[in-house]
């Protein structure tokens, strides 16, 4: 049976660590073939500790005092396979939240000598697949996916007699919320229909993601907040849903990101209203309606209102592109294949 570490911190979850690292390889880990044990601070173990492990899995983590390059030789001289998960570009904009800790740290040219020196890289995307496939060619896409068994992705609609479309979303995504904020207020304004925000919680982004989908307040009436839930129920979220928005303002880091929204959307047979870019316009496009402009949110709103017949077919087909393509039960053994060619 080989044995592998997961290097992640379960007292302070991800929903990053959450779906690439912790799920997918509990998954994994069926105690005949594989088991896989989950350390915060490997870095501490002793050399006997760690040799009996024959493998470390790493998620995106880089250590910011530059030590990364040195513990990934001394995992390898041990004789682990170091493989690397990652989910996003290693460059950012300058308007990105994270883009001054980037430079002060060097996290950028850290991932690049990470990812030149690993056994294996595991990314999100064919797209991010080839970029990285410029510092190591050992480079395999497993794409994000969803355990369908799981609660927080099973269908639990609450009705309403209302159309309701939400945003679910993160921190520090200021500038795609900004995309829909004029076909918002004229929707909240002529159309019968609720805004949804999923997620919220008390910090300046919410607060503006807030004051966009109520009208800053005048169409509170029409506009509900759910709050934050942990990483295992987040989901639930889009049981108050009936058209998820999923704007994406355009920069050098936004087309490596992954897909991940619309499955979200699509478990909970949502319609999705989405922007025309990547990653969002690898999938099929009966599968959303299609942004090309700012001044097409209002009239895609509108449609899926006042045509129920359109927006079900989208949903339809979301659901079943999504369930059949990214059921993460379906990828297990795809992961363990990958598993099996690099321990081997």
């Amino acid at each position: 049976m080989k044995k592998i570490l997961i290097k992640t911190n379960l007292q302070q979850l991800s929903g990053l660590n959450y779906h690439r690292l912790l799920v997918p390889y509990t998954k994994v880990s069926d105690l005949v073939e594989f088991k896989c044990d989950v350390y915060n601070e490997p870095h501490n173990m002793s050399d006997e500790q760690l040799q009996g492990f024959d493998a470390i899995v790493y998620q995106r983590e880089i250590d910011i005092q530059g030590r990364s390059p040195e513990l990934i030789k001394r995992y390898q001289s041990l004789g682990l396979k170091v493989i690397f998960d990652i989910d996003d570009y290693w460059i950012l904009p300058a308007t990105h939240w994270l883009h001054r800790a980037y430079k002060e740290h060097k996290i950028s040219e850290q991932t690049i000598e990470i990812l030149k020196l690993v056994d294996l890289v595991t990314c999100t995307t064919e797209h991010l697949a080839n970029e990285v496939r410029k510092y190591n060619k050992n480079v395999e896409v497993l794409p994000n996916c969803l355990d369908t068994n799981e609660e927080q992705w099973k269908q639990n609609k609450v009705e309403s007699n209302k159309v309701r479309f939400g945003y679910v979303a993160g921190v520090h995504h200021v500038e795609d919320v900004r995309l829909m904020t004029a076909g918002i207020k004229k929707a909240m304004f002529k159309l019968d229909c609720q805004s949804v925000l999923g997620g919220y919680t008390d910090n300046l982004h919410y607060k503006y993601y807030e004051s966009v989908l109520s009208c800053n307040g005048i169409g509170k009436q029409h506009y509900k907040r759910i709050d934050a839930m942990p990483v295992s129920e987040y989901g639930k979220a889009y049981n108050y849903i009936d058209v998820s928005l999923i704007p994406l303002a355009s920069s050098v880091f936004t087309p490596f990101k992954s897909e991940i929204k619309m499955l979200e959307a699509g478990a909970h047979r949502n319609a999705v209203i989405v922007q025309n870019a990547l990653p969002y316009n690898t999938l099929p496009k009966n599968v959303g309606h299609w942004i090309n402009d700012e001044s097409d949110w209002y009239k895609a709103i509108k449609r899926m209102i006042n045509e129920p017949g359109y927006r079900q077919d989208k949903a339809d087909a979301l659901e079943y592109y999504t369930r059949t393509n990214y059921d993460l039960n379906k990828w297990t053994e795809t992961r363990k294949q990958i598993l099996r060619l690099v321990l081997d």
